[in-house]
């Protein structure tokens, strides 16, 4: 958790190497690499096996990290976060504007599609 709260690659790395993966909390870990922004820490769980991208959208969309709520809805992976209406109506309450707008043109694009 706290690896990945502070951005910190390495030691994620470490936490891998040292500890089985079954023992190791990776939708905490997401949730907090969301919350403060770590995109490539982000990117790392979601590719180790964390699957709780709904509550990482939720962080991130809070927060106004784009790039991360980006990386979470991006329907070139096989399981984005669907909690889109969600985070859009927490985005603009929180007076998140980047991610506020990111998912409501996303949502747009999925009412058009």
């Amino acid at each position: 958790m706290r690896a990945a709260r502070l951005g910190d690659v390495p030691a994620m790395r470490r936490c891998f190497l040292d500890h089985k993966l079954a023992n190791l909390d990776l939708n905490s870990a997401l949730d907090a690499a969301a919350a403060y922004a770590h995109l490539s820490v982000v990117e790392l769980l979601v590719a180790f096996g964390a699957t709780d991208l709904d509550s990482a959208l939720l962080s991130a969309a809070a927060r106004d990290h784009a790039k991360v709520v980006s990386f979470l809805i991006s329907k070139e992976r096989p399981n984005p976060a669907t909690n889109t209406r969600d985070a859009q109506v927490l985005a603009a309450s929180m007076g998140s504007i980047n991610s506020d707008w990111l998912l409501t043109a996303h949502r747009w694009e999925e009412r058009r599609s």
